[in-house]
């Protein structure tokens, strides 16, 4: 994140423990689609990405189709908690937005 970037940041970006762990994969292409999409999300916070439904519609996401990532995220206070980051080929059946419990993930 640049310093002009880091300014105007609004949001303070909280890693859930699957999230820090699905970035440390990634490669350096993907890591700068993501890089920019947290700056993006620290900036506008729940205004960034689409409104997920059922039961994560307290959810967005922020998605690059042709590099296949997905970045999944929500709001809590000042905070934005990324929730999980997917480096995906082809979505069978939304594999990317099942989660069995949301309050059952750990953050670090």
């Amino acid at each position: 994140m640049t310093a002009d970037e880091h300014h105007s940041s609004k949001y303070v970006i909280n890693y859930f423990r699957k999230a820090r762990l699905e970035y440390e994969r990634l490669d350096g292409s993907q890591k700068v689609f993501v890089n920019k999409g947290l700056a993006r999300i620290s900036r506008l916070g729940m205004q960034a990405g689409q409104p997920l439904k059922g039961d994560l519609s307290l959810c967005r996401k922020l998605k690059n189709k042709k590099m296949g990532l997905r970045i999944v995220f929500t709001q809590d206070g000042e905070k934005i908690n990324v929730i999980q980051i997917v480096a995906i080929g082809q979505r069978a059946d939304k594999i990317v937005y099942h989660f069995s419990n949301l309050s059952g993930l750990l953050k670090i």
